[in-house]
């Protein structure tokens, strides 16, 4: 996502004393450096402990010194990988939306294009009303309050980049199954559009309904692919004029 600029910046400047401050330095004098394979997952793991700030202390109580408790290291080492507030919670926003995309395109593999797409609506909304992901509406709301313009909005770029991949899943499903599908862009954005209003007309939810979800699902999907069908925009080849 492209980052407008904006001046807000963790409250306390990042400590360049890296053998003082850094947890790992103390690490690294008893046992050596971190691995290739450390040195890979903390990234990951710094952004993990931002998550657990999040939800343990809300966003106005957001610091770096927090999220460097929780990940058992130093600021600086926070400081070496993410400029400021922005920086973390964009990167924060990707790797949250990464790793659920990644969850639930999982399911429903090698079954016929519906059953697959079925298994992912009933999975996205129990994600949209479950604790998480109620927090991730109000991470993109923060991002949109805190560094947003009239030029960036991240809940959009959420809804493009869902919308490619949901544009490319169609169209590779459709080719493994030997399908003709005439307008695979237009097909993602009825069905993105038809999960994400239903959500939203359902409002709050105090406890998922696992068997509700499912059995939406299951409507939603026999209606969307049955209207596909009527309306001449997934065929099979031997059924082209």
């Amino acid at each position: 996502m492209t980052k407008p600029h904006s001046h807000s910046q963790d409250s306390s400047p990042p400590s360049t004393d890296l053998s003082a401050s850094d947890g790992l330095a103390g690490t690294a004098a008893k046992r050596g450096r971190p691995s290739l394979e450390e040195a890979q997952r903390l990234p990951a793991r710094i952004l993990e402990a931002g998550w657990e700030v999040l939800r343990d202390h809300g966003f106005e109580a957001f610091t770096f010194d927090r999220v460097a408790r929780h990940a058992h290291i130093g600021k600086a080492t926070i400081y070496s990988r993410f400029a400021g507030k922005r920086e973390f919670l964009e990167a924060l926003l990707a790797h949250k939306t990464v790793e659920r995309r990644l969850e639930i395109m999982k399911l429903g593999a090698g079954l016929p294009l519906m059953d697959s797409f079925c298994m992912r609506a009933a999975a996205v909304m129990h994600v949209l009303h479950s604790p998480e992901g109620r927090m991730m509406e109000r991470l993109v709301d923060w991002c949109d309050q805190e560094f947003g313009n009239g030029e960036m909005n991240y809940r959009q770029a959420m809804y493009i980049d869902a919308l490619t991949n949901i544009t490319d899943e169609l169209r590779e499903i459709a080719h493994e199954q030997n399908l003709a599908l005439a307008e695979p862009e237009l097909a993602a954005r009825f069905w993105l559009e038809g999960l994400l209003g239903h959500a939203r007309l359902e409002g709050p939810v105090g406890e998922i309904d696992a068997a509700a979800n499912e059995r939406w699902a299951r409507a939603y999907s026999e209606f969307f692919f049955a209207s596909l069908r009527h309306s001449g925009n997934i065929t099979a080849p031997s059924a082209q004029p």
